[in-house]
């Protein structure tokens, strides 16, 4: 790809302002994130406003100069990843939270605010975003937005397109399409902002969103629950999500070679001894009026699905701190990764119903493959995202196919999905071609063509 046109670096710089385009040692100032090629392009403009976005994307289809949106980089499917000749559109220097109204409850934020911050600000007034996941303090609402993140309340509230009342956003035209809606009913055609969710900065740059919130239960109460197996671990959840009460904030379930080697990475191996070796392990949490109901509430439901055989035993978290260390276990995901490195990593949904018999062929599989191997399976339980790492701690291309083979087989027959939460970027694009529907896949692309007839915007992603 050739590089940037001079003169089109300085109109940018010209336009943006000090400080609003970098181009010097990006790669040694400037954090990748998770993916070591998302500053690959070596340049990057901060734009600080709406109007500087537009202008941006103008100027570039201009010169016909590729752009590659970006946010916290928090991103797993290499949908950041951005090479010489493109420009990385930043959206860090829009950050404000423009406006949070309580008894609306309601939050219209800039696309570069944190889940982190919006949760901080919603929670001063008894409020939630209604979406959570590890990397809050650093993955942004736009980002969001654009992968239609998932996370831990998914099951209770939505994916983030379910929490979008509104959207703004720079079309590839460099058009601003200001949708930002604060009512949950507004039926004016084509619901164009659901194009954009989801649609990884292929469709146009996200620059505001409304943000629907819900009320904040602030009693917590957690525990790290044993279970023979992922059939027994959806009897509990089931049991849970149905009682009246507290509500189920979260379930996320762990098989052992996780969770066990998880622990040990962390120092907590006490935290999981308590349970047989073979158990399946279910991190649930309730949120009621207090921590005291909320825990009364989950020692005498669990009581009850022990004596079911929903469960084998259990520990509650007594304070804050032990609580941590429970979620420090699910969270910390790398650790597993780090002991047992070169695996083949995926994110898969399957409905609950169908998970326990997919975990045992899942298992058996990749033994068959080599004895070695090891199926790092953990997720969201309570709508069945799971996210598995395939390893057996060494390189192993010869085993690719035959692993993606495995994970995938019978995901589509059950009506599952090969691709959960973390969207298609680069990573999956191989197989959204090969395992997407094929109907879908043309309406995608005319849409596309439709948008970007330039082909400009984050290309290469997705389709």
């Amino acid at each position: 790809m050739n590089p940037i046109d001079p003169a089109a670096l300085d109109a940018l710089r010209t336009l943006l302002g000090p400080g609003g385009l970098r181009s010097n040692d990006v790669a040694g100032t400037l954090d990748p994130g998770i993916t070591p090629g998302n500053l690959d392009a070596g340049v990057v403009a901060f734009p600080a406003s709406v109007e500087q976005v537009a202008a941006v994307v103008r100027l570039c289809a201009g010169h016909g100069i590729p752009m590659v949106p970006q946010g916290g980089r928090t991103g797993l499917a290499g949908g950041a990843v951005s090479a010489p000749g493109q420009l990385v559109v930043s959206t860090a220097r829009l950050d404000r939270i423009l406006d949070l109204d309580p008894l609306a409850g309601t939050a219209v934020v800039e696309a570069g605010v944190t889940l982190g911050r919006l949760q901080e600000a919603a929670a001063e007034h008894g409020l939630s975003v209604g979406i959570d996941l590890a990397a809050r303090d650093s993955a942004t609402l736009g980002g969001m937005v654009s992968t239609n993140a998932g996370g831990i309340e998914a099951f209770r509230h939505g994916t983030t397109r379910q929490r979008v009342l509104g959207l703004q956003a720079v079309l590839p035209s460099g058009e601003v399409m200001d949708d930002r809606k604060r009512v949950t009913k507004a039926n004016e055609g084509y619901d164009i902002k659901q194009l954009l969710i989801g649609a990884e900065g292929t469709l146009g740059i996200v620059t505001a969103i409304v943000f629907s919130l819900v009320p904040l239960q602030p009693g917590q109460g957690t525990a790290l629950v044993a279970c023979s197996g992922a059939a027994e671990a959806v009897s509990l959840f089931r049991r849970l999500r149905n009682a009246t009460g507290p509500d189920l904030l979260a379930a996320e379930i762990l098989w052992p070679d996780f969770a066990r080697i998880t622990a040990r990475g962390l120092g907590l191996e006490a935290l999981v001894a308590f349970a047989p070796g073979d158990s399946v392990y279910l991190l649930v949490e309730v949120a009621g009026d207090s921590a005291e109901q909320a825990a009364d509430h989950l020692e005498r439901h669990l009581a009850d699905a022990i004596e079911a055989g929903e469960a084998q035993d259990a520990v509650l978290a007594k304070n804050a701190e032990e609580r941590r260390r429970m979620w420090l276990i699910r969270e910390e995901s790398w650790e597993a990764d780090k002991a047992f490195p070169h695996g083949f990593w995926y994110d898969v949904s399957v409905p609950q119903g169908a998970l326990d018999g997919y975990a045992r062929a899942l298992f058996s599989s990749a033994a068959g493959l080599d004895p070695a191997m090891k199926v790092f399976l953990f997720g969201h339980l309570g709508d069945g995202n799971m996210h598995l790492t395939v390893t057996t701690g060494r390189e192993m291309p010869e085993l690719h196919e035959a692993v993606d083979a495995a994970v995938f087989a019978g995901l589509a027959e059950c009506g599952g999905s090969f691709s959960a939460e973390h969207g298609i970027g680069l990573e999956k694009r191989a197989h959204l071609a090969r395992r997407g529907d094929p109907a879908k896949l043309a309406l995608m692309r005319t849409i596309k063509q439709a948008l970007d007839p330039l082909g400009i915007m984050n290309p290469g992603k997705v389709i």
